[in-house]
This record gives C-alpha cells, structure tokens and sequence, in this order.
C-alpha cells in the first residue's frame, strides 16, 4: 500500500488527492529537488560509463597500429591452412580416393559422399583397430588428429580477436598463449605426417607424401604471436576526455552499494567543461540582478 513520502501515513484508495490527508504535503513535489539532482548524477555517471566502454570497443579495434594489425594476422592461420602439408591416398576394392592434408582436404572428407557427414572419419579411425595395415590407420589417424588441433587453435584465435572489446588487456594474452600452441601443433603435424608416410610405405590400403605446408602454419601463428605480444607487452592506448574514467569507477561504486548517490555532489567531477558551465551561470545570474536592480532603482524614482 502507498504511503505519504513525507510523514509515512499509509494511503487509502479513497485518496485519490495530490495532497497527504494527514500532514497536507503536496506529495507529487515533495523531495522533487533532491531527486532531480540524484537523476542528474545518475545520468552524468552512466554516460561516462558508456563513454568509456566505446572507448574501450574503439581501442580494441583501431586504438593503434598493433590492434589494426591484429585484424590482419588473425586471418593469416585460416588462410595459411588451405596450404597442403601432405596427402594420403585410401585405396578400397572399388574406390580409390587422395586426401590432402589441408582445409579443402578436410572439407572433401567429411563433404564425402555430397553432404556433411563424419563417416569418413570414424571409418578412418576404425581401421586403426583392424587386423589389415592397423599401424597406418593409427599413424593417419594422430596426423589427422593433429592437423584437426591446428585448424581448431586457428579458428580460436580468430574468435578471440573478434572479441577482443571483450577486455582490452587480456585478450592479446591468450591469442600469444593460443598461436605458441599452434606453432608446437604445426611442428607435430610434420613429425606425425612424416611418421605416417613411413608407416604406409608398406601397407595395402594407404598410401602418403610429405609436402611443406606446415612451414606456412608455424610462419602465421608466429605472425600472430608477434603482434599480440606487442600488445601484451605495450598496452593499447586509450584516450578519455577530462573525468570520464573517474566518473566511471564512481558509478561501478555506485552500482555496487559501496557509495551513496545522495553523498556526492553534483556536478560529480569537476572539469574544465564543468568550470566553463558554471561560469557562464554565474554570469547570467549576475546579470539577471543587475538588470533588476536598475528596474527597482527605477521605479523608486518614479
């Protein structure tokens, strides 16, 4: 039930007046002052909040050249991938079919058969239990694995970079911490490819080559290495105008509790733009009085 913001008397639904039926406060204006003053604070402090969180998106993105280049290399592993590191070639009674070990390779084995499938894969990995060529079957299956690793840590980064705004600190971080991971996945792609193709010298069904492609892979998630430890290590800039980042820690403050809005004076932070405002107040006033004291002094003559 409603009661008078004044004196605390609860309201019946007969009362249908502006006015308290007890004390007589207009109850619609009472605090009407102070509340102003605490919506304008709220306001000012929410605006910096948001100043501050485009600041930050606007940093992340195009703050510096580092982060512009960010945006570039992260591309460089998904593109270096269409490279082949090699190619196998399964051979059946009535099918003989070569893979390659690179994107489009991937995409032709579980595109097998004219719709997105796994079959291909899981028969792959089947036969590495089979009593015919099983140690060619495990030996593709860990260059598959291993090649499947390099493609996931480069669509990773890929993400983590589109959502570096995420935080502007941390997300270069773990983009070094994914390309070191992709540079020792594409060195294992090497050494299990290598292994494979020896494995499959003498099997029946398999067949493999080497190729160089992993060179590419260690040369692009350096790339991306490079660049977001430079960011680690050199910070992206970010510029905010005059008492913005401080009114937006007084609004976390705020938001959390630990600071009452009613205890903070307004304007909240006090700024050249602020000074300029209220000089210009101080002014209108000053000569509001002026033009009044001369209306009054004019009127005692008459």
């Amino acid at each position: 039930m409603a009661q008078c913001p004044k004196c605390g008397k609860k309201l019946k639904l007969t009362d249908i007046s502006q006015f308290c039926p007890a004390c007589g406060v207009n109850m619609r204006f009472v605090n009407f002052e102070e509340n102003f003053y605490n919506e304008a604070k709220i306001a000012e402090l929410s605006q910096a909040n948001m100043h501050v969180k485009i600041k930050h998106l606007k940093a992340s993105y195009i703050g510096s050249k580092l982060t512009i280049a960010r945006l570039v290399v992260m591309l460089f592993p998904l593109i270096g991938l269409l490279v082949t590191s090699g190619s196998f070639t399964l051979t059946l009674p009535y099918k003989s079919a070569t893979y390659q070990f690179g994107v489009l390779g991937v995409v032709n084995l579980l595109m097998e058969g004219g719709g997105f499938s796994t079959e291909g894969l899981m028969y792959l990995f089947g036969m590495s239990g089979s009593q015919i060529d099983a140690a060619a079957f495990s030996a593709l299956r860990a260059a598959v694995c291993s090649f499947v690793a390099v493609l996931l840590i480069a669509v990773l980064i890929l993400f983590v970079s589109l959502l570096c705004f995420i935080s502007y600190k941390n997300m270069q971080k773990i983009n070094v911490v994914l390309a070191g991971l992709g540079i020792i996945a594409s060195v294992a792609v090497a050494v299990l490819i290598g292994r494979f193709v020896s494995a499959a010298q003498n099997s029946v069904m398999l067949s493999g080559k080497n190729g160089y492609g992993f060179i590419v892979y260690i040369l692009t998630f350096a790339a991306v290495l490079v660049v977001n430890l430079l960011l680690w290590i050199k910070g992206i800039p970010v510029v905010y105008d005059e008492g913005m980042e401080e009114r937006a820690e007084i609004y976390k403050k705020v938001k959390a509790g630990e600071i009452d809005i009613d205890t903070l004076p307004q304007p909240i932070v006090e700024t050249e733009e602020t000074r300029k405002i209220d000089e210009e107040i101080a002014k209108e006033e000053e000569a509001y009085q002026k033009k009044h004291a001369k209306e009054d002094s004019a009127d005692g003559e008459g």
